[in-house]
C-alpha cells in the first residue's frame, strides 16, 4: 500500500490578513516532511468559491512550488475540474508541471457535483458529463499526438503542434472522482484510475471497487496507456495518545462534518429543482438531506470517531488497523487529508511523523515479506521445471 496526502487548504474562521498565505506556507513545509518521512504523494483538489473549505483554486501552480522543494514524491491534481477549463490549456499546464518535477505528475479529472462552482464559467449542468468524457478522451491525445485536432461536440480544435510535451511517456496517469456508479463505470471503460472518498465506510468503498473491476474487465479503452490503479481518500489524524484522539480528533471531524452540511446548504443555491438533469439528482438529493441534517439518528463525531470506519482517526495502530481493513478490500493507495480546517501545523507535522515512524514502515515490511515468499515461490517453481527438464 502506497501513502499521500490530500490537501483542500481549509482556511478556518476568523480571518486576517495572512490567514490563506499561511496555510499554503505551511502545507509546502509538510509536504517536504511527508517526502522525509517515507510518503509517495501528495495531491491537491480544485475547487472554487468555497470559502473556509477549500482555498485552492489552482493546485498546478502550488504543485508547481511544491515540485522545486522535492525530489522524489509525485504530484497530483484531484482533480481538475473539466468542465470549466479547456483540455489545451489543462495539457500544456500539466505537462510543464512535470517537465518541472522530472516526470512526477498524476492528473485526476472530474465534473463536480457542485453547479455553484460551474454557473460563473458559464457551463450547464446538463453538459457536464459529455464534457469531462470528451476531455478524458483528447487530453492523452494532446500530450501524444505530434500535430493534434479534433472534432467533437463540445471541443473543436484545428490541426496544431500543442507544446510542450510531459516528460512521461507516452502520458501522465490519468485518473477520475468516483462518487457514482455511471461515473465509476465510465471512468473504468475510460481507462482512468479510481479516486474514492472514505465518507461512506467500508461497505460504500467496497461496491465501488466492485463495480469499477467489473468495468474494467469489460471495457475496451481506447486510450494510449490506461490507468487501472484505485486510491482512498480520507481525513486523518494520528497521535499517541487515546485521550487526545478522544479530544482533539473530535472536534476535527466535527468541525468537518459541520462544513459538509455548510457546504450543502451554499452549493445548490439559486438552482430550481425542477431543472436539475437526471444524473446531477442523486447529488441534488443528497444535499439537500445533509443541509436539513443532523438528523435524528445521525452519528455524532465522537461515535464516528470511536467507529473508526469512514475516516483515519486513531493512535498508531489504530490508524493500521484502519489502512489494513482497506487493504484488505484490494485498496492499493492512500491519500490522507491531515490539514483539517482548525489542525494547526504542529498537529498535523504530529500526524506525518506518527505515519513516518509507525503506520509507513508497518506496511512496507509487509509488503518485503510478501515479495521475500512471492521470489522463494518463484524460484521454487523454477527449480522444480529445471528437475523436470
Amino acid at each position: 500500500m502506497k501513502f499521500g496526502l490530500f490537501y483542500q487548504i481549509q482556511v478556518p474562521k476568523p480571518w486576517n490578513e495572512d490567514s490563506e498565505s499561511k496555510r499554503i506556507w505551511e502545507a509546502l513545509d509538510q509536504i517536504v516532511y511527508a517526502e522525509e518521512m517515507g510518503y509517495d504523494s501528495v495531491w491537491f483538489s480544485e475547487h472554487h468559491f468555497r470559502p473556509v473549505w477549500s482555498h485552492n483554486s489552482a493546485p498546478d501552480l502550488t504543485l508547481a512550488a511544491v515540485s522545486q522543494r522535492t525530489s522524489r514524491i509525485r504530484l497530483g491534481v484531484g482533480v481538475v475540474l473539466a468542465p470549466i477549463h479547456h483540455p489545451l490549456h489543462t495539457a500544456v499546464r500539466m505537462a510543464t508541471l512535470d517537465i518541472l518535477s522530472n516526470g512526477r505528475v498524476d492528473v485526476g479529472l472530474g465534473r463536480t457535483g457542485y453547479p455553484y462552482q460551474l454557473t460563473p464559467y458559464g457551463t450547464k449542468l446538463e453538459d457536464t458529463r459529455g464534457m469531462w468524457e470528451e476531455f478524458a478522451q483528447v487530453l492523452p491525445r494532446i500530450w501524444t499526438d505530434e500535430v493534434f485536432s479534433h472534432e467533437g461536440k463540445h471541443y473543436q480544435v484545428p490541426p496544431r503542434e500543442v507544446l510542450p510535451k510531459p516528460i512521461q511517456k507516452p502520458h501522465p496517469p490519468l485518473w477520475s472522482a468516483c462518487s457514482s456508479a455511471n461515473t465509476t463505470r465510465t471512468a473504468a471503460e475510460l481507462g482512468l484510475g479510481a479516486l474514492v472518498g472514505s465518507e461512506g465506510g467500508p461497505e460504500k468503498v467496497g461496491d465501488v471497487l466492485q463495480l469499477y473491476q467489473q468495468a474494467l474487465k469489460a471495457a475496451t479503452p481506447t486510450r494510449v496507456s490506461p490507468n487501472s490503479h484505485n486510491a482512498l481518500m480520507t481525513a486523518g489524524f494520528c497521535h499517541e495518545d487515546p485521550k487526545v484522539i478522544d479530544g482533539r480528533a473530535t472536534e476535527l471531524i466535527g468541525w468537518y462534518s459541520d462544513q459538509q452540511r455548510e457546504r450543502a446548504r451554499l452549493v445548490w443555491q439559486g438552482v430550481d429543482p425542477a431543472t436539475v438533469p437526471p444524473d446531477y439528482q442523486g447529488y441534488y438529493e443528497r444535499d439537500m438531506k445533509l443541509a436539513a441534517g443532523p438528523h435524528p439518528g445521525d452519528a455524532t463525531a465522537a461515535e464516528t470517531v470511536k467507529r473508526g470506519t469512514s475516516f483515519c482517526v486513531g493512535t498508531p495502530d489504530q490508524c493500521i488497523e484502519f489502512f489494513e481493513r482497506y487493504e484488505a478490500m484490494g485498496v492499493e493507495q492512500v491519500f490522507l487529508l491531515s490539514a483539517i480546517g482548525p489542525a494547526s501545523h504542529e498537529e498535523v507535522m504530529n500526524t506525518l511523523t506518527m505515519f513516518g515512524k509507525y503506520v509507513i514502515p508497518h506496511f512496507r515490511a509487509k509488503e518485503k515479506v510478501q515479495a521475500q515468499h512471492s521470489n522463494s515461490m518463484t524460484a521454487a517453481a523454477n527449480g522444480s521445471t529445471e528437475e523436470v527438464l
